[in-house]
């Protein structure tokens, strides 16, 4: 017999981009409805701002969420731009901004249902610290957690476009 308290929201999404001299990159963690954990470092090989990093962090997230068969999502990020733009609480002005609002909230459409929290980066260490591997210096090379590279930005038009 299932607990009515159980929380709809069992898949979980934890959420970081990193940008510094050496590079930029992201940190993703989804924990299943199993407890399963899911975890990936993703290095971008173009120049990208910290809200940059941050968006294509949430981007990623949510297309992994979306393969994986999460229809109710709750979301963690430690970006309060990125988490207060989708919440409409903050205005995006840059074009750049605006595309990478658009592109999170088509993917949050295909979702029955979603939450979005800004958390302190305290909260936030896995995330946080696989933002940081993706966005070292190349020299640093971890065998145990494989690194995806994303070669163009996420608002970069397709050649289908």
């Amino acid at each position: 017999m299932e607990d009515e308290q159980t929380s709809k929201f069992q898949w979980k999404l934890h959420v970081d981009g990193s940008s510094n001299t050496h590079g930029s990159g992201a940190g993703i963690v989804i924990t299943t409805p199993e407890g399963d954990a899911v975890e990936c470092a993703m290095r971008f090989d173009f120049k990208a701002t910290n809200n940059q990093a941050e968006y294509e962090a949430l981007l990623a997230g949510l297309r992994v969420c979306i393969a994986l068969g999460a229809d109710e999502l709750e979301i963690y990020s430690d970006s309060q731009v990125v988490v207060n733009q989708v919440l409409d609480e903050y205005h995006a002005r840059e074009e750049h901004m605006i595309a990478y609002l658009d592109i999170a909230k088509r993917l949050l459409r295909k979702f029955k249902m979603y939450k979005i929290f800004q958390i302190p980066r305290e909260e936030n260490e896995r995330a946080d610290a696989l933002s940081k591997l993706a966005s070292a210096t190349m020299s640093i090379r971890s065998k145990a957690i494989p690194v995806a590279h994303l070669t163009k930005p996420s608002t970069a038009k397709s050649e289908k476009s």
